[in-house]
């Protein structure tokens, strides 16, 4: 397939407005349509394609250790059993979406959500799956992201990390590039004014178009189809300067790349073993959870490919609020939680792509900012980050809450809405 070719095709998928077939999912897929899934993801040109909602792709985001290398998230000790409190009030919390008002049943009876879990003062008091099953691993996609902030957030609050000083301090590859110019807060706040961003370039396909520097690093890692034959560090050192550090959010993750291998090097592990030492192993998981890992250089690939079943993703989004601790000791103190609140900057959060969707999706809300790898920072102190495809985790450490969801559409359905106003209803 052509390069011209390729974009077209992979432009016409993320307009098309497709969603995944009902029928593929874990528990009916059949042993023919697992081959025939493989079989076209083996093709050359369709491996990007797994970034897309198209129905090969369903089946993948729960299964995604049968298409990439992974390293594993080791678990350990007892299980947490979170007690159930169901409220069937929070079924009825009504948010506008795409201009129609609905309650959250249904929008989940109209919406491709997988499912959808609720977790107020340490209970679920709202639980619903619809096209996976508990006990499936499904992938976070970016809300993977925030691992690295938080880890990195860690290390800044034990003085391990200057979050004013350069990146090249902490990685020695990138010395003598563009990389001796960006602090690392401008690293954790996505404002760096480098020139390879997700969204928001001149013409916007940096995710399809592979003549774009977002397109060159990420077939460098091992992850789309390409030429490459640079290391990723290599393509990254390449990178230039296009505006003042600071000063907009623009989306990439290249950042959280960066903000991995900042945290590797610090701390001397790879990073799937850093978090198992310090979160997963000491959170009473339900299951192992694990990574993708790049075929050049091994790296956990921490930007995009966090798997683990949905009660898991919000066991870890608890230790960011004070029932963390009935979980065990991976709960993270709130001077590491305080940091991420204070992050960011208000003025440069509607200057990108995400930005203004966050607007666009928290639309009674002002003053937002990102920060730490979280999309949004609500002034009240409430996290939210959301992932392709629409995967969300939304934390409350001031109400105890957390609202953790998975999907498989085009990202666009607005269920982290819907989080926000369940957090609005828990006055």
């Amino acid at each position: 397939m052509t390069k011209k070719l390729l974009a077209l095709s992979i432009s016409a998928l993320m307009t098309s407005g497709a969603v995944f077939a009902e029928n593929i999912v874990n528990a009916d897929t059949t042993n023919k349509e697992v081959y025939d899934i493989h079989e076209f993801f083996s093709e050359q040109g369709n491996r990007v394609k797994l970034q897309f909602p198209i129905e090969q792709a369903a089946f993948a985001w729960q299964n995604l250790s049968r298409f990439y290398p992974t390293a594993m998230i080791e678990r350990d000790g007892e299980v947490v059993s979170l007690p159930y409190k169901l409220n069937d009030d929070i079924g009825k919390v009504k948010a506008t979406v795409k201009g129609e008002t609905k309650t959250l049943n249904e929008h989940l009876d109209s919406n491709p959500v997988d499912g959808f879990l609720v977790i107020k003062d340490g209970e679920i008091v709202f639980e619903r799956y619809n096209t996976m099953r508990k006990t499936d691993k499904h992938n976070w996609f970016s809300n993977s992201k925030i691992t690295a902030g938080i880890e990195l957030a860690k290390l800044v609050n034990s003085g391990k990390v200057d979050p004013d000083d350069v990146v090249s301090n902490y990685i020695p590859e990138l010395k003598g590039s563009v990389w001796d110019t960006v602090k690392v807060i401008e690293v954790a706040n996505q404002a760096t004014g480098l020139n390879a961003t997700e969204h928001d370039e001149p013409t916007a396909d940096s995710r399809t178009n592979p003549d774009q520097p977002f397109f060159k690093w990420i077939v460098s890692i091992g992850v789309f189809e390409g030429e490459s034959q640079k290391m990723p560090l290599e393509v990254l050192a390449e990178m230039k300067r296009r505006t003042k550090g600071g000063q907009t959010f623009e989306y990439n993750s290249i950042n959280t790349f960066i903000l991995s291998r900042i945290v590797e090097n610090v701390r001397g592990l790879p990073f799937n073993e850093i978090l198992s030492d310090d979160i997963w192993k000491h959170m009473g998981a339900n299951n192992d959870a694990y990574t993708v890992v790049s075929p050049k250089g091994g790296y956990p690939l921490m930007f995009f490919s966090m798997n683990s079943t949905l009660k898991d993703m919000a066991k870890f989004g608890m230790l960011l609020t004070p029932s963390g601790a009935k979980l065990g000791t991976a709960h993270i103190s709130t001077d590491v939680v305080k940091i991420i609140q204070e992050s960011g900057d208000p003025s440069a959060f509607g200057g990108g792509y995400v930005g203004k969707m966050m607007q666009n999706s928290f639309y009674n809300d002002k003053d937002l900012k990102n920060g730490y790898m979280f999309d949004t920072i609500f002034d009240d102190g409430d996290l939210f980050k959301a992932g392709v495809g629409g995967q969300g985790i939304y934390i409350s450490p001031e109400k105890d809450l957390v609202v953790a969801f998975f999907s498989t559409g085009d990202g666009c359905n607005q269920e982290e809405s819907y989080a926000r106003e369940i957090a609005r209803y828990f006055k």
